[in-house]
């Protein structure tokens, strides 16, 4: 918790300071009136200890607890949860609502638009939102990520270290949020065989067809025999590593891939840090920043800027990343110690400089060149 916990004020001193606000630690700010702000979170299912993008959001809801703020929240159990959720959060009186997940979208923007809520901020993690007019609701606020270009540098890397020159990705469900690290990772084998040379093929993807391989059952990020079983099938074409983008359903993936000697890239948290029992598989994560960025909406909320934007977290910005390569887990450096070379870093650390400059763009690799 500590480690996870000082990469995210970590990043969202990264944010303030390209906000122009202050960079100090959020627990050093002292304010009595926080205790009447009442800051919630409307948690999709799997809730606070998920391991993966509830886990973060809750994080930053913790952080926020410690600076002062009074907190609430509450779990969906399914999708029939999520309007009496944050129905409930509205009537404990809550000044911010953050409901994280894709899924909670319409519950989210009825109760945005209800004017008995117009003095409440409302934020979504995972997408954006604007009215037919093209506005942006004055007390709403997108919390979106460019994960893909996370994504990119993790696939880079897993190129990198493959043996097959076949690496795979599969998501829960074919959500924006869940497509973008999938063609990220399309983009980034495209751009590790143009670089060096040596084909790398991508099971589970085509970004331009946008077809790939999904769990379409309803509880689609929370399916670990499914995830075990995906790995074994992209193992059986070939693959030695495997993004899944599948919540509590790449679990399933990790322990496949790891009995089997082979690698996988986790998702959202830095999964070796959340699932350490996982860390011998795990080469890296591509995650979202996400508890900085609800800091960051929160203490906007308080300050009165209730909404009327999006954010977009970008490697620009800190609101994507991979993990750490300089690890210190044992089962991490039994496996990647000489995999993941300090030549390999660099290319990494190239590949991501020249993302933030513009000079690369994830999309003019998702096709083979």
């Amino acid at each position: 918790m500590k480690t996870r916990m000082f990469a995210l004020l970590t990043v969202l001193a990264l944010l303030a300071a390209a906000c122009g606000g202050s960079t100090a630690s959020p627990s050093a700010s002292v304010d009595a009136a926080k205790a009447d702000y009442l800051a919630c979170l409307s948690l999709d299912t799997g809730g606070r200890a998920d391991k993966n993008f509830n886990q973060s959001a809750y994080e930053g809801l913790q952080e926020l607890a410690a600076e002062g703020f009074s907190t609430a929240d509450t779990t969906a159990t399914d999708a029939t949860s999520y309007v009496p959720n944050i129905q409930t959060l509205l009537d404990k009186g809550c000044d911010s609502v953050i409901a994280v997940g894709y899924n909670q979208g319409e519950a989210l923007q009825a109760a945005a638009l209800d004017p008995a809520n117009k003095d409440v901020a409302f934020g979504w993690v995972d997408a954006t939102w604007a009215l037919e007019d093209g506005t942006i609701p004055a007390n709403f606020t997108g919390i979106d990520f460019q994960i893909d270009e996370a994504s990119m540098l993790a696939s880079y890397l897993a190129a990198g270290i493959s043996k097959t020159h076949v690496t795979a990705v599969y998501g829960g469900k074919p959500y924006p949020g869940v497509t973008r690290f999938m063609d990220g990772w399309v983009a980034g084998a495209n751009y590790y065989s143009e670089k060096k040379g040596v084909k790398t093929t991508v099971l589970g993807w085509d970004p331009i067809a946008k077809t790939g391989v999904f769990n379409l059952v309803d509880k689609a990020f929370d399916d670990i025999v499914f995830g075990r079983d995906q790995a074994a099938s992209f193992m059986g074409d070939n693959a030695d590593v495997v993004h899944a983008v599948a919540g509590t359903t790449g679990n399933g993936t990790y322990e496949a891939m790891m009995t089997a000697g082979k690698y996988s890239v986790g998702v959202d948290l830095d999964q070796c840090v959340s699932l350490p029992e996982y860390c011998g598989t795990l080469l890296t994560s591509a995650q979202k920043n996400i508890g900085a960025a609800v800091i960051g909406a929160v203490h906007e909320a308080y300050k009165g800027n209730k909404g009327g934007t999006n954010y977009i977290g970008t490697l620009k910005n800190g609101g994507v990343q991979i993990a750490t390569l300089d690890r210190t887990e044992d089962a991490w450096k039994a496996t990647f110690g000489t995999l993941v070379t300090a030549e390999l870093k660099a290319e990494v650390e190239a590949l991501k400089a020249e993302i933030i400059a513009g000079t690369v763009k994830v999309s003019d690799y998702f096709v083979s060149k």
